[in-house]
Parts: structure tokens; sequence; C-alpha cells
């Protein structure tokens, strides 16, 4: 009959897992030498605890090299291996590329949709209210952006311009934009 030995290791610090390393170290090295005592093989007996203390020593081996992870990735504070944490790494280390075909489609419930509803008066005037200023290209470019959810490269195709020019666009009207709901007054009445 065999009986494990638990033992409390206290809070998880540096200190504990060394202690408990050089504990591992110690038990892996008279496991190595009672196999060692146990050879040569001179019977099936023999051999069986040499495999059984080989199974053992393997395991305290590989519990050495956890506590050797553990003890690393405190010390450093990120995980071992690693040269950079991951706030240091570059974007598209960070990134993970998505098909925005497979995002879910969002759908604004406050905005009537293509069922042929009509658009409340007040939305309508906050609207037009809101895009009062633009050029023809501004609005084309902030409206293809914000309301169909068009990239400025498909913008940039549609309306024949340069990527940079629907981004100096969309800078544009979006400072009208902010001026003009910053300076809307409703009149209620």
């Amino acid at each position: 009959m065999e009986f494990n030995r638990i033992t409390d290791l206290g809070p998880a610090t540096i200190e504990s897992y060394s202690e408990t390393r050089r504990m591992l170290l110690r038990t892996a090295n008279e496991l190595t030498v009672r196999i060692g005592k146990l050879e040569p093989v001179r019977s099936l007996e023999d051999m069986e605890n040499i495999l059984t203390l080989d199974k053992d020593r393997k395991l305290v081996i590989e519990m050495i090299a956890s506590c050797s992870y553990i003890i690393e990735w405190l010390e450093t504070g990120r995980r071992p291996g690693n040269r950079r944490g991951i706030e240091r790494r570059a974007g598209y280390q960070r990134e993970i590329p998505t098909d925005p075909d497979k995002l879910p489609m969002v759908i604004h419930t406050a905005m009537p949709q293509e069922t042929g509803q009509e658009v409340p008066k007040e939305s309508r005037f906050r609207l037009e209210a809101a895009l009062r200023g633009l050029t023809e290209r501004e609005r084309n470019c902030y409206t293809l952006a914000l309301g169909e959810s068009y990239s400025h490269a498909e913008i940039a195709a549609l309306l024949s311009i340069s990527k940079s020019s629907v981004g100096t666009y969309m800078v544009r009207a979006q400072r009208k934009v902010t001026d003009n709901i910053g300076s809307m007054i409703v009149l209620v009445g």
C-alpha cells in the first residue's frame, strides 16, 4: 500500500516555488541513486522495480520543469520564452485577421429599414441639420462610410477618387457634423 504525502506549499511566491523545486531535485536525485543501486538487473522483480522508479523519476522531472517555468514567469512578469509582452508586440501579432463578411450585421433599430417605413419628421430634421454645410463629395463619403458601412477603398472605387481623398473628405465632414450638432438648437412649441 502506497501513501501520498500532502504538503502545504503556502502562497504562490518565487521563494515557495524555489523551495519546492529544491525538494523535487533532491527527490529526483534519490530516485536516480536508487535506480543505480538496483542495476545490473538480475531478476524480473528488479526490472519491475527499476521501471517503477524510472516512471516516478520522470514524473518528478516534469514537476521540476513546471516549477522552473512558473519561477521564470514570476521573475520576469511575462510568459517564459517570449521576448516581448503582448503590450509590446506589433499590430499584426496582437490582432486576429477576420473576414468582415463573416461578422454579424448590426441593424440600428432607431432608423427605419428598407421596409418602406417613413423617417419621422424630427429625425429627418436633425439629420438634415447635422449634414448642413457639407459639400456633395463630403456628404457622399460620409453617408457611404457611416450610413452604408463601406470601407475607404470601396468608397474610393465607387466615387473614382483616391483612398487618401476619401480620408480627407471624411475628416472634414466629421468636423462639420460635430460643429453642427454642437450648435444645434431645438425649438419646442
